[in-house]
């Protein structure tokens, strides 16, 4: 009598088989919302506008605070919350996105964030909210 193991069993090999079928998926699965999930650093070419959209940098890493004024956040599209800010707009502004400024931690608190995608929500939510304004 055999107790332990299934060797002989034709079943054993088929459930065997199954489990690392889905170990295979759920690894590649895994792999591929890696990808996804990347902030597109290593991306060249044609590709690196998408990777650099500020939009999506924007709606991804900001807006939790910028859409509503959180912690005194000056919110997008509401120019008077920024009055009090400097006049040199851009260049200030990507410093602080970088640097941190008062209640906001550098990168939004994203220590990963790449200075290209910081850059490219800084200048979306700057055109957003002045869109008449002077390029730098």
């Amino acid at each position: 009598m055999r107790i332990a193991g299934g060797a002989g069993n034709p079943e054993h090999g088929d459930v065997k088989g199954d489990l690392m079928r889905q170990l295979l998926i759920l690894l590649v699965a895994g792999a591929a919302l890696s990808a996804c999930a990347s902030d597109g650093r290593q991306v060249s070419g044609a590709g690196a506008d998408a990777a650099f959209n500020g939009e999506i940098a924007y709606l991804e890493h900001c807006a939790v605070c910028h859409d509503d004024g959180m912690f005194g956040a000056p919110r997008v599209g509401a120019p008077q919350d920024w009055q009090s800010r400097s006049n040199l707009w851009q260049a200030v502004l990507m410093e602080h996105a970088k640097q941190g400024y008062f209640d906001m931690p550098a990168r939004g608190g994203k220590s990963d964030l790449s200075d290209e995608l910081v850059s490219a929500a800084s200048e979306y939510m700057l055109e957003q909210t002045f869109p008449e304004r002077p390029e730098d």
